[in-house]
């Protein structure tokens, strides 16, 4: 096998392209933009890669030529670089062409569930090389300058991408560090909704509705409707989708901060829980808590169903699906944030 040190560079760029596409979904703060800064410079030190891995499969596929039958181990590196190859491009298409769906989903989204479905194929692939693994393929000063290599032809690929976009004013050109593009900002209840496994509950009626505040606080707090109404706190924040969208709108509603005062935190309060009616949760720290609205209004008016009414968390810095919708209930917490997985699991 030619290069088999590049077998070596795979498993190790695709690590790295997975765990900073990992934080990007669950970070939108432009404070971890060197996240996907990092992952478009493995995106495109992977294009650099495949220059010389191609050799490797042209030889493969050449071989298979000769038999009667394609074996296993070769159907499962064809449809392995299949995804490479479609993820790759779903990945430069959008940041370049702009927005675009298939079959009701974002590129971007089709970009992160073919990554995804790579992932345990990309190791298998390695395992099944794992000879290439040995470290006198990888453990040489070699090896080190081809990495080095790579990680230039990778950034000086992603910075001309980019000059690209910017001088044939290309729509990449106006997308947010997350990858997101901009979808009916300061429009009230006109801008895309967000959603996730269990957002599709009945419409709630805001006479029986009630928001219950609990947990390690020194008083049970219970609001209703026409009570939260009558704080009228603004944030203007901008709504990040993962689906590949953004929206900034104005929100009006009761500062979380506000809540938690009013009920009165116990002394081993270390973190919150926003509860949807679905029964959907997402849990913060007591700082971020301080920053977030729980908003009845947007751009000046009630909240449409499909965007949380009666009462919705507006949480700055956060993707989408930890603006909570629907809200019931808020529990003060004993334990940290971290207690609850990354991403939500239902």
């Amino acid at each position: 096998m030619k290069h088999p040190w590049a077998n070596v560079l795979i498993l190790l760029l695709g690590a790295v392209e997975v765990s900073t596409g990992l934080l990007g979904l669950i970070h939108g703060s432009p404070g971890w933009v060197s996240a996907l800064n990092i992952h478009r410079v493995c995106g495109f030190g992977l294009v650099a890669l495949l220059l010389w891995k191609g050799r490797n499969i042209l030889a493969s596929l050449a071989g298979l030529r000769k038999r009667k039958g394609i074996p296993a181990t070769h159907l499962g590196s064809l449809v392995l670089l299949s995804l490479l190859l479609v993820s790759l491009g779903l990945g430069l298409a959008w940041s370049h062409a702009g927005r675009f769906s298939f079959a009701g989903f974002s590129g971007v989204s089709w970009h992160i569930y073919l990554s995804l479905a790579m992932a345990p194929l990309l190791l298998w692939h390695t395992l099944r090389q794992r000879w290439t693994l040995r470290p006198r393929f990888w453990a040489e000063r070699r090896f080190a300058l081809r990495l080095a290599g790579l990680a230039v032809a990778g950034l000086v690929l992603w910075r001309v991408s980019e000059a690209a976009n910017q001088v044939l004013a290309l729509p990449g050109h106006d997308r947010r560090s997350t990858g997101s593009y901009e979808r009916g900002s300061f429009s009230g209840n006109a801008f895309p909704t967000t959603s996730w496994l269990n957002d599709n509950p009945k419409p709630l009626d805001s006479e029986g509705w009630s928001l219950e505040v609990g947990g390690h606080v020194r008083g049970h707090l219970r609001l209703d409707h026409r009570q939260v109404e009558g704080y009228q706190d603004r944030l203007t924040a901008t709504l990040d989708c993962t689906g590949g969208w953004y929206s900034t709108q104005e929100w009006d509603g009761i500062r979380l901060k506000t809540v938690l005062e009013r009920a009165g935190m116990g002394p081993d309060a270390a973190s919150v829980t926003v509860r949807s009616v679905t029964g959907y949760a997402r849990r913060f720290s007591l700082e971020e808590a301080e920053g977030y609205l729980l908003a009845t209004h947007v751009g000046g008016e009630p909240l449409s169903h499909r965007h949380g009414f009666p009462l919705r968390l507006v949480a700055p810095g956060k993707r989408g699906y930890d603006w909570v919708k629907w809200v019931t209930a808020v529990e003060v917490n004993d334990t940290g944030k971290w207690w609850q997985p990354p991403l939500p699991l239902t």
